[in-house]
């Protein structure tokens, strides 16, 4: 039970700190007082910010009390912290940073993989793209599909720092598929873009694989200055 309110506190203080709820330099409430309106202990309330000081979006001195940290400190390959930041819309050049990234990672990602995947990695991207696939013809957890698509290519890097990463970059890849989705014919455009990446590591053709990943990332882009205006809108509206 305790465990479960240490979650629920640290998602909800995570949540509303994402939220802009109080801002960067503001000290927070003093645990009583959190405690008091969560309903839950001071000792869970003390647990909770330790959680988010070592996320990077608290820091808690003698003399400053606990204060919410600028955005910069925080740990953005966190997947919970960047799911509190997209529950609420995320700013346009966080976005834009993001699409940078995946330009930095996934294409040398494809590249390594088409050098090194191993039979049953190529088996495994094949099988993912199958199952993206289905899912544009559903309409049904394309996203999804599509982000086990990506982290499939990423595992079959071979490469232990990207294969560590593979958790942050899921939801990394997750809030950019979101956002580049809001366009309904996107999806069934790249779906033959996402064959050419499978098939070129099953050929062990990293040319092939590196100019459908780049033209994935640019397609993506497009999509996001498109659309991302009207996903804020609707993340805002409701």
């Amino acid at each position: 039970m305790s465990s479960s309110f240490h979650a629920s506190t640290v998602d909800w203080l995570g949540s509303w700190i994402a939220a802009g709820q109080i801002k960067p330099g503001q000290a927070i409430k003093v645990e009583a007082d959190l405690g008091q309106q969560l309903g839950v202990s001071r000792t869970v309330i003390r647990e909770a910010i330790k959680t988010l000081v070592a996320k990077g979006m608290l820091e808690v001195g003698p003399k400053v009390g606990t204060r919410v940290l600028p955005v910069r400190r925080w740990n953005l390959f966190d997947p919970q912290v960047v799911g509190w930041l997209s529950r609420n819309g995320l700013p346009e050049n966080f976005v834009d940073d993001l699409l940078d990234l995946r330009r930095t990672i996934e294409p040398m990602a494809v590249r390594w993989a088409c050098e090194r995947a191993s039979l049953e990695q190529i088996h495994a991207v094949q099988l993912a793209y199958n199952a993206l696939e289905r899912a544009v013809d559903s309409g049904i957890d394309y996203n999804r599909a599509d982000q086990a698509f990506h982290e499939c290519i990423l595992a079959a890097s071979h490469n232990q720092f990207i294969e560590q990463m593979v958790p942050a970059l899921g939801a990394l890849l997750a809030v950019s598929f979101e956002v580049s989705a809001a366009d309904p014919d996107e999806l069934r455009r790249t779906l033959p873009i996402h064959k050419d990446m499978a098939d070129a590591i099953a050929a062990r053709d990293s040319a092939r694989g590196v100019w459908a990943c780049m033209t994935l990332i640019d397609n993506a882009d497009l999509a996001i200055k498109r659309f991302y205006p009207q996903v804020m809108a609707d993340k805002k509206a409701s």
